[in-house]
């Protein structure tokens, strides 16, 4: 990776997520720019004052000082101006902190952290813990889609030294029928789950031969809460699915959910771009 984007509101909850990039671009010795956006104001003042602040953070930053930098303040709708400057500097990962939660109105819209999402085109780091150590454990949740396979590809760049281990939760039919409160009939014994959990694991092997694959069945939040009980891992992958139609490009639910909630760093991939 050769460039790499941190947005920030300069916030204190966004130290973590800019301490984080800082410690990737040093290590892989990338180009990182620094974009901050302004929605209310096109005040010179305003935007030389978010400039100044912006670079004072990011020289604070251990490592920094040694860095290829650019600092950008824009004015405008974060999403639009966050994805125009990605693909300006030709970024090939672009790091978040975690959204200002805001139960009511969360619950009626999307984030600012998923429109962006839904807007770029390269890989997205969602940094919540403090970056005081680089990955070594990532559990990558996967469907063996293109999608999620470049988020695995991406975290081998990120953290080449890691033990990467996959999850798959197989789904198996009429299993969340006969458990569901109320069904008439017990037909459990009748469901068996050899011939979906064989499948997923052929699918597996062709999918990430070299590495180890999970296949739990059930819920897919439950079984992410077992796998990190079991064996924390300080980044989690996944892939960003698109669904076209009347209205524009949404994470997948799952996805989207641990976006608002994310219980570690998030590594999220779009599906690769088709080329011509």
């Amino acid at each position: 990776m050769r460039s790499i984007l941190i947005a920030t509101d300069t916030h204190a909850d966004s130290d973590r997520a800019l301490s984080r990039a800082v410690r990737l671009a040093v290590a892989l010795g990338a180009k990182l720019t620094v974009v901050s956006v302004m929605e209310d104001t096109e005040e010179n003042p305003a935007l030389l004052l978010r400039e100044g602040l912006v670079e004072d953070q990011l020289s604070a930053q251990p490592g920094a000082d040694g860095l290829e930098t650019e600092v950008v303040v824009a004015v405008g709708d974060p999403a639009e101006e966050i994805a125009h400057c990605a693909i300006r500097v030709a970024a090939d990962l672009v790091v978040m902190g975690q959204h200002h939660k805001r139960k009511f109105l969360d619950s009626l819209r999307q984030t600012t952290v998923e429109k962006i999402l839904r807007k770029l085109t390269c890989p997205a780091l969602l940094a919540v813990e403090p970056s005081v150590q680089d990955y070594t454990n990532v559990l990558a949740s996967v469907d063996f889609s293109d999608a999620c396979a470049a988020s695995i590809a991406a975290a081998r760049k990120l953290a080449p030294d890691a033990d990467i281990r996959l999850m798959h939760v197989v789904q198996v039919p009429y299993q969340s029928a006969v458990a569901a409160p109320g069904a008439v009939g017990d037909i459990s014994h009748m469901v068996d789950p050899t011939p979906f959990i064989e499948d997923a694991r052929t699918r597996a092997e062709k999918f990430a031969p070299d590495l180890p694959t999970d296949l739990p069945t059930g819920s897919l939040h439950l079984a992410l809460s077992v796998s990190l009980q079991d064996r924390p891992a300080q980044l989690i992958c996944l892939g960003a699915h698109t669904k076209k139609g009347a209205i524009d490009t949404l994470l997948g639910s799952f996805t989207a959910d641990l976006v608002r909630d994310p219980p570690s760093d998030l590594l999220i991939a779009p599906p690769p771009r088709a080329t011509m």
